[in-house]
């Protein structure tokens, strides 16, 4: 693969986009790592192995080329997804000063775990319109980072109350930015965006003032993917409750099925808590009220999204 990417780089080829041959043969590669350094029946390579530190020494450098793939190995938020690198994703314009650069950021931009969170993004904002068709007026997005899909469905229709919630109060400063640029947010209704610097654990200790009942519209959609079984039933019963009759619960999550599973574990350091649609499901198991609820799968299938209705 090295010797491969080194070729590559030295090549005329890089001066134009990604070609399919190069897409699929660089695929292929990591496919012939991932089953070379895993164990039968079950590719990929170990947290901590030393197949996983050789391909880091050896292969890393290459790959985080890529504006948006170093930053999420750098991390310098201090985590891999943060709202800077997410917005990099919804620009979805290669970067870089070198002609490699820029070709490793455009091939990085095309995979198919970075294409579900796009995909994401735009099912959200369908959700935001329809969900006010139906009356719904307020609005809360729990670790929201500067929450594109809203502030751009908050061009076209108006929500009484919108309450985002993020630990980087970075991305709560963007999110404030964006709806003000977009119009959303005049200077007689700056009380309708409410912005909470924190952590989940705020809600689940009782410290914030989700109150029962009080929104018609939660989603979570970038959260989910960190959190144990037993914190996210945890959290899911407390968004529950603080929806109010008819209101919806949206909650994202990538499964352990997508082909960037191995890629980011290994090239990123980047591991996730993987659910598929029966855990999704699991998650409102029990909660009283749950008129419907199903898992939806965005087109790349690297991640599902549960949408539940609580009862009118």
């Amino acid at each position: 693969m090295v010797s491969w990417l080194e070729a590559l780089e030295n090549s005329e080829r890089i001066r134009l986009a990604p070609h399919e041959s190069d897409t699929l043969q660089l695929e292929e590669l990591l496919h012939a790592v991932w089953w070379a350094g895993g164990k039968p029946g079950a590719p990929g390579l170990a947290r901590a192995s030393p197949e996983q530190a050789r391909f880091r020494a050896e292969a890393g450098p290459r790959f985080w080329k890529s504006a948006v793939l170093r930053r999420c190995w750098e991390k310098p938020r201090g985590y891999a997804g943060d709202f800077l690198m997410m917005e990099s994703l919804y620009r979805h314009t290669p970067a870089g000063e070198t002609p490699f650069e820029r070709w490793m950021d455009a091939w990085a931009l095309e995979l198919p775990g970075f294409q579900a969170v796009r995909n994401r993004r735009d099912i959200l904002s369908a959700l935001l319109r329809e969900e006010h068709a139906r009356g719904a007026r307020r609005v809360m997005n729990v670790a929201s980072g500067s929450a594109p899909e809203l502030s751009a469905v908050a061009r076209e229709v108006s929500f009484e109350r919108v309450t985002l919630l993020d630990q980087d109060q970075g991305a709560l400063d963007a999110a404030l930015a964006s709806f003000t640029r977009a119009g959303a947010l005049p200077a007689t209704r700056h009380e309708a965006l409410r912005l909470w610097c924190g952590s989940v654990l705020e809600l689940l200790r009782n410290r914030s003032e989700l109150a029962p009942g009080t929104q018609d519209f939660i989603y979570s959609i970038g959260l989910y993917d960190y959190l144990t079984e037993r914190f996210a039933r945890g959290l899911t019963t407390k968004l529950w409750n603080g929806i109010a009759p008819g209101g919806l619960l949206v909650l994202g999550n990538f499964n352990g099925h997508n082909p960037m599973h191995h890629f980011t574990e290994s090239a990123l350091d980047w591991y996730l808590i993987y659910r598929d649609p029966e855990d999704m499901l699991r998650l409102v198991e029990g909660l009283p009220g749950v008129e419907r609820a199903e898992v939806r799968t965005e087109d790349t299938g690297c991640l599902h999204l549960l949408v539940a209705r609580k009862a009118g």
